[in-house]
C-alpha cells in the first residue's frame, strides 16, 4: 500500500524540487516520500486544494474515469491527471506546451488514502485570510469528500499491446512497442462529438523504443512514445527546411532521457544521425552517418502518423483530441512538402500555338512630349478632404476618380473635383474592372458596385484568406471572358464572372499555400508557397502547365511578351531565378542568386538584362543576370541605397527611388551610376507611404516629400508638385495631370500649366 499525504504548511525553508523548480508555495502531495505536485504559490494552492477534493469526489462518484487539473507559474503550465484504475487511483504530472516534461508518471495510490488525506487537508487548510471564492470552493469540496456515496465496484484500466513498426525505406526506421489504453466504441461515442480537447494526460503511455538502420537493430530504452514522436517530427522538420535550402543544420532533442540528434553541413551532402539510450553514458552514442536527409524525414514521418493511428484505434475517442490532431497534422503536412519538392510532375504545354495567339507586347520605353522638351509647370486645380482615406481603395477609373475610406467609398470627377456620388462601405480590399469596382471584404464577401452610380451589382461569397491578403486578376480581353479572378482560402484559386456574379470554376490545390495570381493573356499564372509555378486556362482552370523545383516559389514574378521570370526560395537560404517560356513552360535558364531578393519586388526587365534587386542589414542592391543565358553581368552589393527603396526599369535604365531622399539611375547593361539626385525634405516624417516612380508621356515623377519630376535619361529636374501633402498615394492620368493623396485624409489634383511653342 501507498503511504500518501496532503501536507498544508508554511512555506519550508528547503530548496524546490529539481523535477518542478519553479514552483513553490504551501501545497505538497507526497507518495511514498515522493512530492507530487512539489510547491505552488500561495495564491493557487488552496484554489488547487479545493480542484482537488472535487476531482477525487467526482472519481469516487464513477462520474468519470480521468480528470486533469491546471496549474500554472509566471511563464509555464503544469497538469496532475487522475485517473481511475480499479480500487487505485494513477497519478500524474506533466508540464504541457510546446516542450512537455513528465515529472510523474502514473504513481499509483489507494482511492480511499487519497480521499482521506484530502479531507484532512481540508480541516487543516488556513483559511481566515482567503478570498471568498476560494473558501465556498473548500466548502464545497469539503462536502462533496463527507457525503455518503455507494461503492462501485471499478474494472482495471483496459490496455491493449501496440506495436509501431512501420517499413523501414532507405535503411531507416524507427519502431517501439508500448501498452496503449482501451475505449470501447459505445463509451467514447457516449461523449459526444461536440467537443475537442487538448488532453496530453491520455496520450502519456511509456514504452520501448528502438530503430533499424542498414539492418542493424538498436534499442534505445524505454520512454513517452507520443513525447517522442513530436521531437522526432521538430527534428525531421528542421532537416527538410535545411534539406531544402541546402543549408547546414545541428539539432538535438531529448525525452526521459533518450536523446537524438542530427548534423548536417551546408550543400547536398548527407545527414548523420546520432542516438543515447536513456541513461547511457556520453561515450555509449551510436551515429549513423551518410544517411539521405529525405529517408530521415520520411522514416520520423511514417512513425508519427503509425503511433497516432495506434492511438485512434485503440481508443476512437482520441480522434478529438487536439494534441494528437496536432501530431497528425503536422506530420501529414511534412509527408505533403517531401512528396512535392521530390515530385518530377513537370508538365509542359503541347500545344503553346493556341495560347500565344493572346500573346502580349514587348515592354517598350515611352517615349513622349517631355522627354525632350523643356520644363513643367502645375496648378492647383481642386482639393478634397476624405476622413480616413484607405490608399489601397483610391484609384484613377476613366473620368474618375475613386476614393475609399474607413466608412465610405465616394467617386470625384478628375476635372472638377465633383463629388458624382458616395455610398456607405466598409473597409476591403478593391480592385477596378470595366463592369464596376469590386469589393473584396475579409468575409469572403465579393461585392461588385456600379460606376456610374455606386450601387452594388452583384454579391458572391467565397471562403476568406487567412493571411497574405486579398490577391488577383482581371480577364478583359477581346475573346475571354469577363473575370475576376481571386486567391480563395488558403488553396484555391475561383473565377468570378463579372456579368452574372457567378463562380465560373475554381482550381484547388493538394497543400495550402500562400497564392499570388497574375494574368498572361488566356493563362492565368499561380505562385506563392508552394514548389510548382502553374498556368491555369483563363476559361476553363485546367492546368495548362507546371513548372516544378525543391525550393517554394515566392510569388514574385514578372511577365514580358512570351517570357516569364520567378523567384523560389524560402526566407533564408538559397534563392533561384527562373526563366520559362510563357506559352509552353519549358524552362530556358534557372540561376541561383548569391544575395537574398528584397521582398516583394519582382524581378525587372531592361533591354538585355533581368536585374533582382537585394537586400539585407546594409542596405539594398541589385544583382543584373543576361536575360538570354541567364550569366551574372554585374552586381551592386548592398548598400547601394537605403533599405527601403522602390525601382523601375526604363529601356536600359534601372530608377531606384529611396526612402533617403536620394533618386539613382544605372545604366542597365553596366552597372554604372548614370546620375544621382538628392531631394531634401524637412523631417523624416515626410517620407511617403509609398516610392514607386511613375512614367507618363516622357517624364518620370518621383514621389519624396514632394513629387518632382525629372527626364529619365539624364535626371534633370524639369516640374515639382506645388504642394504641402506628402505624396503617400501619386496617380498620374495621360495628360500628365497629377492626382496627390495624403493618408491623413486629404486628396488634390494639379494640372499641367500651358506651355508655350515656337511656331515657324
Amino acid at each position: 500500500m501507498s503511504a500518501i499525504q496532503v501536507v498544508v504548511r508554511p512555506r519550508p525553508e528547503t530548496a524546490p524540487s529539481l523535477a518542478l523548480a519553479p514552483l513553490y508555495g504551501l501545497f505538497d502531495v507526497l507518495v511514498d516520500g515522493v512530492n507530487i505536485t512539489a510547491r505552488l504559490g500561495e495564491g493557487q494552492a488552496l484554489a488547487l486544494l479545493a480542484d482537488l477534493g472535487t476531482a477525487v469526489s467526482s472519481l469516487a462518484r464513477g462520474r468519470r474515469d480521468r480528470e486533469t487539473l491546471q496549474l500554472y507559474t509566471e511563464d509555464e503550465a503544469w497538469e496532475i491527471g487522475l485517473e481511475a484504475d480499479g480500487a487505485d487511483v494513477l497519478i500524474s504530472v506533466f508540464r504541457s506546451g510546446p516542450s512537455p516534461q513528465v515529472a510523474v508518471h502514473e504513481r499509483r495510490v489507494e482511492l480511499l488514502e487519497l480521499r482521506r488525506a484530502i479531507l484532512i487537508a481540508l480541516e487543516e487548510a488556513p483559511v481566515r485570510q482567503a478570498p471568498a471564492a476560494i473558501v465556498a470552493a473548500l466548502g464545497s469540496a469539503r462536502r462533496l469528500l463527507d457525503t455518503p456515496y455507494p461503492s462501485f465496484g471499478r474494472r482495471p484500466v483496459v490496455r491493449a499491446s501496440a506495436t509501431i513498426a512501420p517499413r523501414p525505406v532507405g535503411g531507416l526506421g524507427f519502431m517501439a512497442v508500448s501498452q496503449l489504453r482501451c475505449t470501447p466504441d459505445h463509451a467514447a461515442s457516449a461523449r459526444g462529438s461536440e467537443l475537442e480537447r487538448a488532453d496530453l494526460h491520455s496520450l502519456l503511455a511509456r514504452g520501448s523504443f528502438g530503430l533499424v538502420c542498414r539492418n542493424k537493430s538498436v534499442a534505445l530504452g524505454e520512454a513517452c512514445l507520443f513525447l517522442l514522436a513530436e521531437r522526432l517530427l521538430m527534428l525531421a522538420d528542421d532537416v527538410f527546411d535545411a534539406w531544402r535550402a541546402q543549408r547546414a543544420v545541428f539539432r538535438r532533442a531529448s525525452v526521459d532521457g533518450l536523446q537524438l540528434s542530427v548534423r548536417r553541413g551546408p550543400g547536398d551532402g548527407p545527414v548523420t544521425l546520432s542516438v543515447r539510450a536513456a541513461h547511457a553514458a556520453e561515450s555509449e552514442q551510436l551515429s549513423f552517418p551518410e544517411l539521405d536527409p529525405r529517408t530521415l524525414v520520411n522514416a520520423a514521418v511514417r512513425f508519427a502518423l503509425e503511433l497516432a493511428e495506434a492511438y485512434r484505434t485503440n481508443d476512437p475517442g482520441q480522434a478529438r483530441n487536439l494534441r494528437l490532431k496536432a501530431l497528425f497534422r503536422a506530420g501529414a503536412a511534412l509527408s505533403d512538402s517531401l512528396a512535392d519538392s521530390v515530385a518530377d510532375d513537370s508538365l509542359q504545354n503541347p500545344e503553346p500555338e493556341s495560347y500565344r495567339s493572346f500573346g502580349l507586347p514587348r515592354t517598350r520605353c515611352e517615349r513622349g512630349t517631355w522627354d525632350t522638351v523643356g520644363k513643367m509647370r502645375f496648378l492647383p486645380r481642386w482639393v478634397a478632404t476624405v476622413p480616413n482615406i484607405d490608399l489601397r481603395a483610391t484609384f484613377q477609373c476613366g473620368e474618375r476618380l475613386i476614393v475609399g475610406s474607413q466608412r465610405e467609398t465616394a467617386s470625384i470627377e478628375r476635372a472638377t473635383g465633383q463629388v458624382l456620388w458616395r455610398v456607405p462601405t466598409s473597409r476591403a480590399a478593391s480592385v477596378v474592372t470595366p463592369l464596376g469596382l469590386a469589393r473584396l471584404h475579409p468575409d469572403g464577401a465579393v461585392v461588385l458596385h456600379d460606376l456610374n452610380t455606386g450601387e452594388a451589382r452583384f454579391t458572391t461569397h467565397i471562403a476568406p484568406r487567412a493571411n497574405g491578403g486579398a490577391t488577383g486578376a482581371l480577364v478583359n480581353a477581346a475573346g475571354l471572358p469577363k473575370l475576376l479572378v481571386l486567391a480563395e482560402g488558403d488553396r484555391s484559386v475561383t473565377a468570378i464572372d463579372l456579368v452574372s456574379g457567378d463562380v465560373r470554376w475554381r482550381f484547388t490545390a493538394r497543400r495550402p499555400a500562400n497564392y499570388r495570381v497574375r494574368r498572361a493573356g488566356k493563362l492565368i499564372l499561380v505562385a506563392g508557397g508552394d514548389s510548382a509555378l502553374l498556368a491555369l486556362d483563363v476559361t476553363t482552370g485546367e492546368v495548362v502547365w507546371r513548372v516544378r523545383d525543391r525550393l517554394p516559389f515566392s510569388g514574385e514574378m514578372t511577365i514580358d511578351h512570351d517570357a516569364v521570370f520567378a523567384l523560389s526560395g524560402g526566407p533564408i537560404g538559397p534563392t533561384r531565378l527562373h526563366h520559362a517560356d510563357l506559352w509552353s513552360g519549358e524552362v530556358r535558364w534557372s540561376k541561383e542568386i548569391d544575395e537574398r531578393p528584397a521582398s516583394g519586388q519582382g524581378p525587372l526587365l531592361a533591354a538585355s538584362v533581368v536585374a533582382i534587386p537585394t537586400r539585407d542589414r546594409r542596405g539594398t542592391g541589385v544583382s543584373a543576370y543576361d536575360r538570354s543565358s541567364g550569366v551574372l553581368v554585374w552586381e551592386q552589393a548592398p548598400g547601394l541605397a537605403s533599405p527601403t527603396t522602390a525601382f523601375l526599369a526604363v529601356d536600359d535604365m534601372l530608377i531606384a527611388n529611396s526612402a533617403s531622399g536620394a533618386l539613382l539611375c544605372l545604366d542597365a547593361n553596366t552597372g554604372t551610376l548614370r546620375y544621382n539626385q538628392v531631394f531634401s525634405r524637412h523631417v523624416d516624417a515626410d517620407q511617403p507611404r509609398r516610392l514607386e516612380p511613375v512614367l507618363r508621356n516622357g517624364a518620370l515623377f518621383i514621389p519624396q516629400h514632394q513629387v518632382h519630376v525629372v527626364r529619365p535619361r539624364d535626371g534633370e529636374v524639369i516640374g515639382t508638385i506645388p504642394s504641402d501633402l506628402i505624396p503617400d498615394l501619386l496617380r498620374v492620368d495621360e495628360h500628365c495631370n497629377v492626382y496627390v493623396a495624403e493618408e491623413s485624409g486629404h486628396v488634390a489634383a494639379f494640372g499641367v500649366a500651358a506651355r508655350l511653342t515656337l511656331v515657324k
